[in-house]
């Protein structure tokens, strides 16, 4: 199951770190397992939510050269070879949390252009090895015009669309990308309650469906909980936080994105009080 995360305003949206905080909720609430990747080359990436800058380039077990053996970069480097064999692929993700949630790295050894160029001509072979290895992949796609990122909006099972609270990239997004609507779910991300372009707005006035459209509001102390590689420990500690605590307001939108994406892909949930057993946290 291939869901894109993606947004015509990525930095204003906060996508890295609305897909971050999803894809620990989803293991802890689903019994599913999942990866998550990039197609595109960035210094403050996923890895350095999960794991921290320090460690964001260090891969284990896949050899010292990076371009050859390590990041996505060398796993597309080896399919275009002929090597399509899933033992290279699982060579390839990195636990996050073990056994139900992994990150495919990046190394940063060419530029963005060469790395769209070989990623997209390789997706569909990399996509193929991820729907055996895993039951869902989120892709963090990049919001700028890429050749990657065509044929994942348009291929994916699911668009997570980032909106944020700007009439400019709100207008842009409804008459520009508006084919995107019947597939897409919508997240409000940086979200403020003070705006005029609230959810219920937003969806009454383009005729979006209620249950379509949720906010995650913005929480500084999962931003740098993200910047310091805290992400994993930041929503697992905080999960089942109580109502007068000052992160429940944020975990409350991360369960009910989450919740939001996985109805739409058809994927049902564990039993109520059964979250954190499955992965021992």
């Amino acid at each position: 199951m291939k869901i894109a995360f993606w947004s015509n305003a990525h930095e204003q949206a906060n996508v890295s770190h609305n897909l971050a905080a999803v894809s620990v909720a989803c293991v802890i609430r689903y019994p599913y397992t999942v990866a998550v990747m990039e197609n595109h080359l960035r210094k403050d990436n996923l890895g350095w939510a999960y794991y921290g800058c320090n460690k964001s380039c260090l891969l284990h077990d896949v050899g010292v050269n990076y371009y050859e053996g390590g990041g996505i970069e060398g796993l597309l480097r080896k399919i275009y070879r002929g090597n399509h064999d899933q033992a290279i692929l699982k060579s390839y993700l990195k636990d996050i949390i073990q056994d139900h949630l992994y990150y495919i790295p990046q190394s940063g050894i060419i530029n963005s252009a060469l790395f769209d160029y070989e990623f997209n001509l390789n997706s569909t072979i990399l996509f193929s090895m991820l729907e055996e290895a895993v039951d869902i992949y989120f892709i963090d796609t990049a919001s700028f015009n890429s050749l990657s990122s065509k044929s994942i909006l348009e291929d994916s099972d699911l668009i997570v669309v980032n909106l944020c609270q700007s009439k400019k990239y709100i207008d842009d997004f409804f008459h520009n990308y508006s084919s995107l609507i019947p597939k897409s779910v919508f997240i409000l991300g940086s979200y403020s309650f003070h705006s005029m372009y609230t959810c219920k707005r937003i969806a009454h006035n383009y005729g979006l469906l209620p249950d379509n459209i949720t906010p995650i509001p913005e929480n500084e102390l999962f931003d740098e909980a993200c910047v310091q590689g805290r992400a994993v420990e930041f929503i697992t500690r905080n999960y089942m936080c109580v109502k007068d605590n000052p992160n429940n307001i944020f975990i409350q939108s991360i369960k009910r994105a989450t919740a939001m994406i996985m109805r739409r892909v058809g994927f049902a949930g564990t039993p109520a009080g059964m979250e954190f057993n499955r992965c021992g946290l």
